[in-house]
């Protein structure tokens, strides 16, 4: 495969040289970030750049060009 898939996680690109495949798990995605996955919260980003949630353990076929924000899911105890 001649072609690198590149991809924006939280505004910085990444290509197959940071581990970007054809297919990855929302854990891979929030792995590119930094974030455990258990902390994970990703979204994807739709039509109109509105951010559109993806499920924990979601395969998603990737294609170059898109972009997703994962932040940390906060658990506040009391």
């Amino acid at each position: 495969m001649t072609d690198m898939l590149e991809i924006t996680v939280n505004r910085r690109r990444f290509d197959t040289r940071n581990g970007v495949t054809q297919e990855m798990t929302t854990a891979d995605i929030a792995g590119l970030a930094g974030v455990p996955a258990q902390n994970a919260v990703v979204e994807q980003e739709g039509d109109r750049n509105e951010l559109v949630l993806v499920p924990c353990d979601t395969r998603l076929e990737i294609t170059t060009g898109m972009h997703f924000l994962v932040t940390r899911h906060f658990v506040m105890g009391g």
